[in-house]
């Protein structure tokens, strides 16, 4: 209370003495620090002393009213007493030039106090501000730390799994590992051992995914999202297969697995193509290899014939014509004059030129054009079903090349793929041919690497023990047999 009361008085005379707006007024903070300090008394003199100019006015007025008053009711005002007022004035006008003086020089140094304050406050915010920075800096710093923390546990926790799965890895490879000792059947005596079953298992996956991308580049068809999509998660399936046998198996069982299974498919693709009779084969489709050329042996070779042949041919069905046209000829003569005769006949009767005879002579021209015209449609209808037979004979030849045109064209696509497999056959001989090379020059080296060196050493030692025992019997036999002789006493030391 006692540091709010000047701020209090303050507010109140900037309020009520100089009549400034509730608008204007500032805030308590503000009153507090205009306040604070030595200038707590020089602000409580000034709103004691120190008032609006109406109020002075007023003030005034007032004095110089009861003067007023006090000369109008009698009262003397002497000189002295002038005077000696006058001295108190003087006076109180020295001691308040004094007062104003160290007033003065209180706010000067109240106002370098305040600066010096405001300076320090500065520093002391500013100092503030960068501990701020410097705490969230090393909270940053040190979630970061926390994070690497967490990755390198994390990495370290990674290590020591990979290390426990190398440890695993090495106790396994000190085991002997006999793959391959005896093949029954392409298969194990006994059961077979993990890392087998795990290689076949990844090398049977490699094998359908391969198949799936031949299959697919030579269909030709465009690979749609999901068949693209299978085969990603084949794709991935495999090398998490490869990677969990990498990482469960040490790589010299891994290394005998994969040449047993490289075995089994040498003697697959060696049973294989000895079944293999290419000859044989070309000749049970019907064909004939003879210089790089496949002759179809189908049936004999038509012989095509001769243009002197086809001329004499239709010259002849020409002269078969003729001659079965003659007699047509001879009765269409003999109709014709049969025709003629009787109408002739029919002239003469209908010739008087009465309207009766006119209109019997219209009917008979309409009778005669009525059977010119029927047996012409007769004629055509003959000729029309002549050529409807003809055209559906050779529609049917038609249907009978076509049917042996899409035979040959499938078995001469059959014969293409039987070309593709053959040669991808021959390819895959090779190939296999060649890494049966390169791993029986391993093996050799392997050989000659791992046992040609223990062998020699193994021969020698055995040389070596061999002359120490003929060596031991030379010198035994040296020996004489009563110095051999031992025989215990009963009390003999």
């Amino acid at each position: 209370m006692e540091r709010g009361g000047p701020a209090l008085e303050l507010k109140l005379w900037a309020a009520r003495e100089m009549g400034l707006s509730p608008g204007k007024v500032p805030p308590d903070g503000a009153f507090r620090r205009m306040c604070s300090g030595q200038c707590a008394e020089i602000w409580r003199y000034v709103t004691r002393h120190v008032h609006h100019q109406r109020n002075v006015k007023k003030i005034r007025g007032n004095l110089l009213w009861y003067q007023h008053l006090e000369e109008a009711e009698g009262k003397p005002s002497g000189s002295e007493a002038e005077q000696e007022r006058r001295q108190q004035l003087a006076q109180g006008v020295a001691r308040l030039r004094g007062e104003l003086q160290q007033l003065d020089l209180q706010i000067e140094t109240a106002q370098c106090e305040v600066m010096a304050d405001e300076v320090s406050l500065e520093a002391a915010q500013e100092r503030i501000r960068d501990a701020q920075r410097r705490s969230l800096l090393l909270k940053a710093y040190a979630a970061r730390l926390a994070e690497e923390r967490q990755q390198l546990q994390g990495s370290v926790a990674q290590l020591r799994g990979r290390l426990e799965q190398l440890k695993d890895i090495s106790r396994k490879a000190k085991v002997e590992l006999t793959v391959g000792g005896k093949l029954p059947a392409l298969g194990f005596a006994g059961l077979e051992p993990e890392v087998l079953r795990d290689v076949r298992t990844a090398c049977q996956l490699r094998f359908h995914f391969l198949k799936s991308l031949f299959e697919h580049s030579t269909s030709g068809a465009v690979p749609s999202r999901t068949s693209e999509e299978l085969l990603d998660a084949s794709y991935q399936h495999w090398l998490s297969t490869v990677e969990a046998i990498v990482g469960s198996h040490p790589p010299n069982h891994v290394l005998a697995a994969l040449e047993h299974l490289a075995l089994e498919n040498t003697l697959q693709m060696q049973e294989l193509t000895s079944r293999v009779d290419i000859p044989r084969d070309v000749e049970a489709l019907k064909f004939r290899y003879e210089s790089s050329r496949l002759e179809d042996l189908a049936g004999p070779p038509a012989a095509l014939p001769s243009v002197r042949g086809l001329i004499q041919e239709g010259w002849s069905r020409c002269e078969e014509l003729w001659v079965q046209q003659l007699p047509l000829q001879a009765r269409e003569q003999r109709s014709t004059t049969q025709l003629a005769s009787l109408l002739q006949e029919m002239h003469r009767l209908v010739a008087d030129g009465s309207e009766h005879a006119i209109l019997a002579r219209a009917v008979l021209d309409l009778e005669l054009r009525a059977v010119r015209l029927a047996g012409l449609r007769d004629g055509l209808r003959r000729g029309c079903q002549e050529l409807e037979q003809e055209a559906s004979a050779r529609h049917a030849e038609l249907q009978a090349l076509q049917s042996k045109r899409q035979r040959i064209l499938d078995f001469r696509h059959l014969v293409c793929e039987k070309q593709q497999h053959v040669r991808a056959l021959i390819k895959g001989t090779s190939y296999i041919n060649c890494q049966l090379r390169k791993d029986q020059a391993e093996v050799q080296a392997f050989v000659q690497r791992k046992l040609l060196g223990p062998e020699q050493d193994v021969t020698l030692e055995s040389q070596r023990l061999h002359g120490g025992v003929e060596r031991e019997v030379r010198q035994l036999g040296a020996i004489a047999l009563p110095c051999l002789l031992h025989r215990s006493l009963p009390g003999s030391q």
